[in-house]
């Protein structure tokens, strides 16, 4: 993922076995192993007219090349090949893992930790050589990780760590930080509270509770160096992870003027007021806290020339632009020449942008549709049915789904679009492929594009059409953003992403205020008033961004990652239960890079 999950995590372990790892007893083989064959047919010749001596040690380097060739079947195929009841300590745990990683990069992680953990790889770990056990313990956290198991695999992590150095050991610690970002919140602060555990470990939780905190950057950096006063021989202190020296880069480069381009008048007025609130929210709050703050300067960009505007606030002295809103406008801007100072674009431009001064930073339905075909597929879903309106965001969010379910591997078993009867567009999307009884035999799951109002008609007739056991999906377009609990009891089992800011109301302080503020809401906007509460915090972490794209961002909208000029949001899951939303952590979600 663009780290999504941990992230790079079977790319990482693959690039480290293949600069660590050797074929165990590969001194027994006259001379170096050649270079595995291109084709496999010859590679079984050849390895068919070795000595039983060294065929072993063959075919585990040319599974292992094959592996690195992102030729899975191929190495499985030669691996299936070795009796591993003839192997020898070392040959065994090299099998076990390659093994693994098969089954690690074909999304199998059960079957993984079953060959991790069966009882031959703890007598064959015994007896094996250091370098080969810590590589096959260093695959055993990972896969715990890729699990949800996060908190075994860092304590194995932690024990691991003084028995590691150089690449073994930066890789460990790459991945402990990884995986503590990865920790649910509520997660994270009880491992950086435990007692029970190590010192070390509590050390990196809270260090990982300082860099994910929703606040202003000073009171991050501040409680940063408080951590490093207390922990001057911490790994962390000696080598901090990236993110950490991005962040105190960021507070010595944040603006001191920062100008905000909103439409005060016309169809987008409420929408730029929402985000207004948002951004003065956020200000007032860092203000409260004896945080610096930059001078704001508001301009309107009701039906104005989006460069002409821009220019006129450089010339003002902004040295950071928020805005525009406007699709339109921010296309203009992409298209412009030059922006000496850097822009927050509060939406995207049609075709991309020319320069890497434009930041976009918006709401856009399609990432959530994006999102959820990778959590569904981790879940075990390879066959989707979609039910979606015959209106453009049905088929944009659809489009979206689509793209990404079919790249991650899986496919559409039937698709329906329904209307103003949602009973019959139920019946008919369930039996449209050979009737109700074939139902199980052709999807999974059911992407479901729909409002509250059309999924409060929608799921109760899927219900009644039996298909209750079927695993439900949607966008945040499902949630109100209201807890209606005697209306919504009709989403039920409705399993959907949305922002923490909506989701987690009561765990965000900034909340509470602005409750009193405002205490009727910002009804359909509040999205977009969490949208420039983010906005502020992004203003002034610009440069960490550019510094470290890859690592995630907290936010009120979710966790922000940069993937090229465009910010990308991964949010948080919930399930309607008893009418209400139900915080929900899922699997985590496997790369569709690494290997």
């Amino acid at each position: 993922m663009p780290y999504r999950l941990l992230l790079a995590m079977l790319g990482l372990s693959l690039a480290l076995g293949a600069c660590t790892s050797m074929t165990p007893d590969a001194s027994s083989v006259e001379g170096p192993i050649m270079a595995a064959p291109a084709q496999r047919a010859e590679a079984e010749a050849e390895l068919a007219n070795l000595p039983p001596a060294e065929r072993t040690a063959v075919t585990l380097a040319w599974a292992r090349s094959y592996l690195e060739l992102d030729r899975a079947e191929d190495a499985e195929a030669l691996l299936a090949g070795l009796d591993s009841n003839r192997l020898s300590a070392d040959h065994g745990l090299e099998w076990l893992t390659l093994r693994a990683r098969l089954a690690l990069a074909a999304g199998n992680t059960a079957d993984a930790l079953t060959l991790l953990e069966q009882g031959d790889s703890r007598q064959w770990s015994q007896r094996a050589a250091p370098r080969q056990r810590q590589q096959f313990e260093l695959l055993r956290a990972d896969a715990l990780a890729l699990d949800g198991e996060f908190r075994s695999s860092l304590e194995l992590r932690m024990k691991l760590d003084p028995q590691l150095k150089d690449e073994p050991q930066a890789y460990n610690r790459e991945l402990i930080w990884v995986s503590l970002n990865q920790m649910p919140p509520p997660a994270l602060a009880s491992l950086a509270a435990d007692s029970g555990a190590s010192p070390a470990l509590r050390g990196w939780a809270e260090l990982a509770q300082i860099y994910r905190g929703v606040g202003s950057l000073g009171n991050q950096v501040a409680a940063l160096e408080d951590w490093h006063a207390r922990h001057p021989q911490h790994p962390a202190h000696l080598q901090p992870p990236a993110d950490i020296a991005a962040l105190q880069h960021s507070l010595r480069e944040r603006p001191q003027q920062v100008a905000v381009l909103l439409p005060e008048r016309g169809s987008l007025a409420g929408a730029g007021q929402a985000v207004r609130d948002g951004l003065i929210a956020a200000y007032y709050a860092a203000l409260a806290d004896n945080q610096p703050v930059p001078e704001l300067m508001f301009f309107d960009s009701y039906e104005q020339d989006a460069v002409a505007l821009y220019q006129q606030a450089v010339s003002q002295g902004a040295q950071v632009v928020i805005g525009p809103l406007d699709k339109d406008q921010v296309t203009a801007l992409a298209q412009a020449d030059e922006l000496p100072v850097p822009v927050l674009a509060l939406n995207y431009a049609e075709d991309g942008a020319s320069t890497t001064q434009l930041f976009q930073f918006g709401l856009a339905p399609e990432d959530e549709a994006r999102q959820v075909a990778r959590q569904a597929f981790a879940d075990g879903a390879r066959r989707a049915g979609l039910l979606y309106p015959d209106n453009d965001l049905g088929q944009r969010l659809t489009a979206a789904f689509v793209q990404e379910w079919q790249q991650l591997g899986g496919t559409i078993a039937t698709q329906g679009v329904y209307g103003d009867d949602a009973s019959q567009a139920a019946r008919q999307f369930l039996d449209a492929r050979g009737g109700r009884a074939h139902r199980l035999d052709r999807m999974d799951m059911v992407f479901l594009v729909a409002n509250a109002a059309q999924g409060r008609q929608l799921k109760p007739a899927l219900n009644f059409h039996f298909a209750t056991d079927l695993p439900v999906y949607a966008t945040s377009l499902i949630f109100t953003g209201q807890v209606d609990a005697r209306r919504d009891a009709d989403l039920n089992n409705i399993l959907f992403v949305d922002a923490p800011w909506i989701l987690a109301a009561t765990q965000q302080p900034l909340h509470q205020t602005v409750a009193r503020t405002w205490p009727q809401g910002h009804g359909r906007f509040e999205r977009l008033f969490a949208l420039g509460v983010d906005a502020y915090s992004l203003q002034e972490r610009l440069a960490l961004l550019r510094a470290n794209p890859d690592s995630p961002l907290p936010g009120v909208t979710g966790r922000l990652t940069l993937e090229g000029q465009r910010l990308v949001r991964e949010l948080d899951w919930a399930v309607f239960t008893r009418g209400r939303p139900a915080a929900h952590v899922p699997l985590p979600t496997l790369s569709t890079d690494g290997f």
